[in-house]
């Protein structure tokens, strides 16, 4: 997948505030995005799988494609006996990992919960100034050959031998999610990368308008291309909270500082129905009704 643009980041030592304002109007995961503009990260990718797993819907390709990357034939073969866990590590131990594997000294950890590993990555990435990745492991839950155990946290894993890089399909960097897994699956197709360009002031499409978005829909501008992605993810998910849109919305623009929060924000009132508080503690969003 092609490079994005690195996102802003906050000065070491600088923690974003909680925005809390957000928190009340239930868009959960968007509570620590800096008030202005920022590119995809690691982080959004993590906390929009996360969200999709609480409220129950996750799925593994359709997180992938969301956000420019191939879907996973692994995954798609094995269907509801896959088991997805994830590994936070540094950045600069990612590429030896993917090489070798995962060996364990004390035992390898890998958890269900996407924002337990990312927590981990981003501590020791900090610590040791190594940079963060995560790495989605698959497994088959009916044919485990390697000895595990439950460990501390619910829905962690510690892994007794060593885990090889056949297990891994996906690895996390900061600015970009990399399919390495054996084989890739036709279906679905990952989102295309919109690419924009300045001109006079305002961003436009690098490619002639209209610009194809996928086989049955084009955009002439950056708004068309807002309204249509998020028409996009939320008919795919059946919905979908606020932490998936931007996350799969900066996944997939050309340079990042096309996309301002507040444009999104409106494209959501243009093209969703009111969100709904549900259980998981977020709003879910859907499209509205077509005319008629």
């Amino acid at each position: 997948m092609t490079r994005l643009q690195q996102p802003d980041e906050p000065p070491p030592g600088i923690e974003w505030r909680k925005r809390r304002d957000l928190v009340r109007k239930g868009l959960k995961g968007l509570e620590y995005l800096p008030k202005s503009g920022t590119g995809w990260s690691m982080t959004m990718a993590a906390m929009a799988y996360s969200q999709q797993r609480r409220a129950g819907r996750a799925d593994l390709n359709r997180w992938a494609v969301m956000h420019g990357a191939a879907a996973s034939g692994r995954y798609a073969e094995l269907g509801s006996r896959a088991l997805v866990l994830w590994h936070g590590t540094s950045a600069a131990r990612a590429d030896k990992i993917r090489e070798v594997g995962l060996y364990p000294k004390k035992g390898v950890w890998a958890t269900a919960e996407p924002s337990l590993a990312h927590s981990f990555s981003r501590n020791r990435g900090s610590a040791f100034a190594a940079g963060s990745a995560m790495f989605v492991l698959v497994f088959d839950r009916e044919d485990i050959e390697i000895p595990f155990e439950m460990a501390g946290e619910k829905d962690t894993l510690r892994f007794r031998s060593p885990v090889g890089p056949e297990n891994f399909e996906y690895i996390l960097w900061d600015d970009r999610i990399d399919f390495v897994g054996a084989r890739r699956s036709r279906r679905p197709k990952p989102f295309g990368l919109a690419r924009f360009k300045r001109v006079s002031g305002r961003w436009v499409p690098r490619s002639r308008p209209p610009v194809r978005l996928d086989a049955e829909h084009s955009y002439e501008d950056l708004r068309g291309w807002l309204d249509q992605s998020i028409r996009r993810v939320v008919t795919m998910q059946g919905g979908a909270s606020a932490i998936e849109i931007f996350s799969s919305l900066y996944a997939t623009i050309d340079p990042v500082e096309a996309l301002r929060h507040d444009d999104i924000f409106d494209a959501m009132d243009r093209v969703c129905a009111a969100g709904r508080f549900e259980r998981w503690g977020g709003r879910l969003f859907r499209g509205k009704a077509d005319p008629g």
